[in-house]
């Protein structure tokens, strides 16, 4: 894994102008270094966060649109993890696509849904994981944050990372920060927290993404004149916190076993 890096890149999507936001998310990668291998964009952030426009921009998945960016993985040599509604007649999700140069490799449902979500959304039931060159990789969509059992899914697989793409409120700014750690640290990985930033029709949201390590410490964060954050994965740094903090094997001698998660 060395040499390679991982970004969380925040913008202020356009609502209902997937066009726009495509547009964004090029500028935001041509920011990145060079040594880039997957960068991490908000919940929804192809169409925007408007429960009220998911009807109308719902999108096959894999289809047009997911292949415009598989365009842009393909251009800038860098996979993508994005959110977007995903329809699957008569059902839509709201999903987390990785996106590589070779198409959509993986698709995440989001599990637990924030709200009136539940009135556009059906929940997804799974945990969803993919092989990357920086490491294993496991998926989470906002709210998900909240339940250590979603991401202890993701211990059990044995990945190194863990993405979570938000559109976390201005009003629960602190608790993203501590949540995002609080699941590093327990999972003994690394997290790539990406939220929106600026509003969207009426939600103010809290920026503030960042990449925490596997000790739970802050190793990267977007500021308010840097939408970007990059950090290379360390593979000493996952071993030094899992002798230190062994929970992993602990948890499968107890727990596991019983299916806790």
């Amino acid at each position: 894994m060395s040499g390679h890096r991982v970004a969380a890149c925040q913008f202020e999507p356009t609502v209902g102008d997937p066009e726009a936001n495509l547009k964004q998310i090029r500028e935001r990668l041509r920011a990145l270094p060079t040594a880039t291998a997957v960068a991490v964009f908000p919940e929804l952030c192809v169409t925007g966060y408007d429960l009220d426009v998911v009807s109308a921009t719902k999108t096959q998945v894999p289809g047009p649109l997911t292949d415009q960016i598989v365009a842009i993985a393909d251009e800038t040599e860098i996979d993508l993890v994005v959110g977007l509604p995903e329809k699957n007649e008569p059902t839509i999700y709201n999903s987390l696509c990785y996106i590589s140069s070779s198409g959509v490799e993986a698709t995440y449902r989001k599990r637990r849904l924030w709200g009136a979500e539940a009135e556009s959304f059906v929940a997804g039931t799974e945990p969803v994981t993919v092989e990357t060159s920086v490491g294993r990789l496991g998926l989470l969509l906002c709210y998900d944050l909240n339940f250590p059992e979603l991401a202890q899914a993701y211990a059990v697989e044995d990945c190194d990372l863990i993405a979570v793409s938000a559109a976390w409120r201005r009003a629960f700014e602190r608790d993203w920060r501590l949540l995002c750690r609080a699941r590093a640290l327990d999972q003994t990985c690394y997290v790539i927290g990406v939220n929106h930033s600026g509003s969207q029709s009426g939600r103010q949201h809290a920026g503030e993404s960042l990449i925490a390590g596997p000790r739970g410490d802050i190793v990267a964060k977007t500021t308010a004149g840097c939408p970007v954050a990059s950090v290379e994965i360390d593979s000493d740094a996952l071993v030094m916190a899992r002798e230190l903090n062994p929970v992993r094997g602990t948890r499968r001698a107890d727990e596991d076993a019983e299916g806790w998660y």
